[in-house]
């Protein structure tokens, strides 16, 4: 009897396994078919979307180029009206401007000489010629890589903190 049961249970677990195989191919076999028909409608469905832009664009294109023309029409009387103001306003400041730019072309010349003192003041402390500070007679320049100090002592006092020919840079007042 062990035989014929173990017979009957090979058959039931054969045939469990055969369905179960049957149901996986064709539920592999459902799946694919409807990836491909959800594919194709989406393809159909992008087209149809693509389509329907393109014709609301051409719809919408000559509506807007339309009014962009309106506002081109209606705007450029302001255009042209702020652009003469702006060229009237620049030739009033040309005008008034002129004459400043033109007085103040010598302003570097007039800057130098009322800096002068300012610099020959300042200038001999960064040369390290402490009784130089102030003197009209300092030069400062540098020749060939010499400094010519002033022309009295070219290389600078003998004293380092004394020089008999200082003569100050600022102008002496006359009120007494």
């Amino acid at each position: 009897m062990d035989d014929w049961s173990k017979q009957f249970l090979d058959a039931f677990g054969s045939a469990v396994n055969d369905l179960t195989q049957q149901l996986s191919d064709d539920t592999e076999r459902w799946l694919d078919n409807l990836t491909e028909q959800l594919a194709s409608a989406s393809d159909h469905l992008v087209r149809t979307t693509d389509d329907w832009a393109e014709q609301v664009q051409e719809a919408i294109d000559p509506e807007i180029d339309r009014i962009v023309d309106q506002l081109n029409h209606v705007v450029e009387p302001f255009r042209m009206t702020i652009n003469a103001e702006i060229d009237d306003v620049a030739d009033q400041l040309s005008e008034v401007l002129g004459p400043l730019v033109t007085g103040l072309s010598g302003l570097d010349q007039w800057f130098e000489e009322v800096s002068g003192p300012l610099n020959s003041t300042v200038e001999p402390l960064l040369q390290n010629y402490p009784a130089c500070v102030g003197c009209r007679n300092f030069c400062g320049q540098s020749y060939g890589g010499n400094t010519l100090v002033c022309a009295m002592h070219p290389f600078g006092p003998e004293e380092e903190r004394h020089c008999p020919d200082w003569e100050s840079v600022w102008p002496h007042s006359s009120s007494h």
